[in-house]
C-alpha cells in the first residue's frame, strides 16, 4: 500500500513538472509579487482611511519594513548561494500567506506595520530568490530574462489593480484582496514542493548539512565583492531607480487621491492604467533588448522621463495629469531589466549573493521611501515628489556609457 501511494504521488509530481516547467513557474511567482504591489497601490487611499493613518505613519508603513527587514534578508539570500535555496523560496511563500491574511484582518497600524515587516524578507525568499535561480538557469542571457520576468510582472500589475477595482465596485472592502492574495501564494508554494532546484557554484562541503563554518565561507566572496566599484554601482543606481519606479507608483496613488481628488475606485482604475502602461513597454522591451544596448536605453529614457515627470508635477490639469503620469511610466521601460541584469553579470553564478548585496542597499530604498512620506507631512505631497527626480538624475550622470569598461 505504502509503495503504491509512493508511486502515485511520484507519477503526480512528474505530470506537474510536465504542465508547469520551472521556469515557467518562476514566472507565475513574479506574477504574484506584482499582483500583490498593484493591489497594495490601489487600495492604499482605502487603507490608510481605514486605519486612521497620517502622511508620516504611510512613510513609516512603506520604508520601515525595507530598513528592519534587511539583515533577516540579508541572510536569506547569501544562504541562497547553498543547497538551502528550494526551501528557503518554500518557507517565504508560506510567511506571505500568513502575512497577507493579517494585514487583511488588522485593525490599526502595528498590525499593518507586522504584517509588512514580515512580508518585506518572507517576499525576499519566495521571489527574489525564484528570480537569481532563474538567472542562474540562464547564464549570459540575463538582461533578457530580466525582460520576460518584468512582463509577468507587468501583467500582474495590471491585472491587480482592475480586480481592486471590481471588489471595490462591488461594494466590498479592501480587506478581501489580501484574502485571495493569501490563497495564491499557498497555491504556488505547495507547486513548488515537488520541484527539484539546480545546484550553486558557492554551496560549501558535500554534505546535506551545514556548519557555522560553512556558512562563514560565504562571507569573503560577499566582501570582495563589496569592495568593488565596478559591483557596487549597479546595485546604488537600482535602488535610485526606484524612485521613478516602485515608489513613485505606490505615492502616485495618494497623489491622486488626495491632490486630484479621484475616488477610490478611480485611483483603483488610474492605476490600472499605469500598470497597463508598463505591461506594454516591457512587451516592447523584450524585442528592444535585441537592437538597442540597454545602457544606451537607460540614459536616453532617464533624460526623457524626468522632464515630463517635472511637466507631470506642474500640470494643474487632472487629464493633464492621467496621460503624464502614464507616458511617465512607459518611459521607465528597461531600468529594472538593465540594471538587474547588469548586477547579475558583474558577479557570473553567484545570484544569491548579489541578491544579499541587493537586501543590503535596501536600506537606502527604505530611508529614501521614509524621506518623501515625512517630507509630505511637513511640506505637502505635491512638494515631497519633487524628491522622486533623484532618480533619473542619477542614471543619467552614472550609468556607463556602452563604450565605456567603467
Amino acid at each position: 500500500m505504502f509503495k503504491r501511494d509512493l508511486t502515485r504521488s511520484q507519477t503526480g509530481a512528474r505530470i506537474i513538472r510536465g504542465a508547469l516547467p520551472l521556469t515557467l513557474l518562476f514566472l507565475l511567482i513574479e506574477f504574484f509579487d506584482e499582483l500583490h504591489y498593484g493591489v497594495e497601490g490601489a487600495v492604499l487611499p482605502a487603507l490608510r482611511n481605514s486605519l486612521g493613518l497620517s502622511y508620516s505613519q504611510m512613510g513609516l508603513l512603506l520604508g520601515l519594513p525595507g530598513v528592519i527587514g534587511t539583515a533577516i534578508e540579508f541572510i536569506i539570500m547569501l544562504l541562497g548561494d547553498t543547497r538551502l535555496r528550494k526551501w528557503l523560496v518554500i518557507g517565504g511563500g508560506l510567511a506571505i500567506v500568513m502575512a497577507t491574511l493579517l494585514l487583511a484582518s488588522a485593525q490599526a497600524l502595528q498590525a499593518a506595520l507586522l504584517a509588512t515587516i514580515i512580508a518585506f524578507p518572507a517576499s525576499g525568499a519566495f521571489v527574489t530568490l525564484s528570480q537569481a535561480t532563474l538567472m542562474d538557469l540562464n547564464p549570459g542571457r540575463q538582461p533578457h530574462m530580466m525582460a520576460r520576468w518584468t512582463l509577468f510582472g507587468s501583467l500582474g500589475n495590471l491585472v491587480g489593480p482592475l480586480v481592486a477595482a471590481g471588489l471595490f465596485a462591488a461594494g466590498l472592502s479592501w480587506r478581501w484582496n489580501y484574502v485571495y492574495l493569501s490563497a495564491l501564494a499557498l497555491l504556488l508554494t505547495l507547486l513548488l514542493i515537488p520541484r527539484r532546484f539546480p545546484t550553486h557554484p558557492i554551496t560549501p562541503g558535500e554534505s546535506a548539512s551545514m556548519s557555522i563554518s560553512d556558512f562563514y565561507a560565504l562571507f569573503p566572496e560577499l566582501w570582495r565583492s563589496i569592495k568593488d566599484i565596478k559591483v557596487m554601482r549597479w546595485f546604488i543606481l537600482l535602488d535610485l531607480s526606484d524612485l521613478l519606479l516602485d515608489v513613485y507608483v505606490s505615492y502616485s496613488a495618494l497623489y491622486f487621491a488626495d491632490v486630484a481628488g479621484f475616488s477610490p475606485a478611480q485611483v483603483s482604475l488610474m492605476m490600472g492604467a499605469l500598470m497597463a502602461a508598463g505591461l506594454a513597454a516591457n512587451i516592447v522591451l523584450i524585442p528592444l533588448l535585441d537592437r538597442v544596448n540597454g545602457r544606451r536605453l537607460v540614459r536616453v529614457t532617464a533624460v526623457a522621463a524626468g522632464a515630463v515627470y517635472a511637466s507631470w508635477l506642474l500640470a494643474p490639469w487632472a487629464w493633464a495629469k492621467i496621460v503624464l503620469a502614464i507616458v511617465v511610466r512607459l518611459l521607465t521601460l528597461g531600468w529594472y531589466e538593465v540594471l538587474q541584469g547588469e548586477a547579475y553579470a558583474s558577479l557570473p553564478g553567484r545570484s544569491g549573493t548579489v541578491m544579499a548585496i541587493n537586501s543590503l542597499i535596501g536600506l537606502l530604498g527604505g530611508m529614501l521611501v521614509w524621506l518623501v512620506g515625512w517630507s509630505a507631512e511637513q511640506a505637502g505631497l505635491p512638494a515631497a515628489m519633487w524628491l522622486l527626480l533623484a532618480g533619473p538624475v542619477a542614471l543619467v550622470l552614472f550609468v556607463p556609457k556602452p563604450e565605456s569598461s567603467m
